[in-house]
């Protein structure tokens, strides 16, 4: 999975790209050299999570499908894959799309392999 990942990375021109299940475990991740993998994991699962439980508390119908985070340093982007979330990280400059085609591709052969 971290090859899909790293080529998600060179293809969409991010800083990184993560797969946590939904209830915040890391997966797998291809993150740049700034990016400490054990504190964006543990970013990325306490904003999902509390990102879960704020729609639970306005009574707001679903699951958190798509999100995307604007910071002053960096634009950090959820994508729920069913049973996993792709989390996508670049510079404030550069636009996500979830329907790049890089990142099409990813999510296709990341929830055709089934393990996350």
């Amino acid at each position: 999975m971290r090859d899909i990942l790293t080529t998600l990375n060179d293809e969409a021109g991010i800083t990184g790209s993560m797969v946590i299940t939904p209830d915040g475990i890391m997966v797998s991740a291809a993150l740049g050299p700034e990016l400490e993998e054990d504190a964006m994991a543990a970013f990325a699962s306490s904003l999902l999570l509390s990102l879960k439980r704020a729609l639970t508390s306005l009574r707001v119908p679903g699951s958190v499908k798509a999100c995307t985070l604007n910071a002053s340093k960096a634009k950090i982007m959820f994508l729920d894959m069913q049973n996993s979330y792709l989390v996508l990280v670049s510079e404030t400059h550069k636009a996500l799309d979830a329907d790049a085609p890089a990142v099409v591709s990813a999510v296709q052969k990341i929830t055709r392999r089934r393990i996350a």
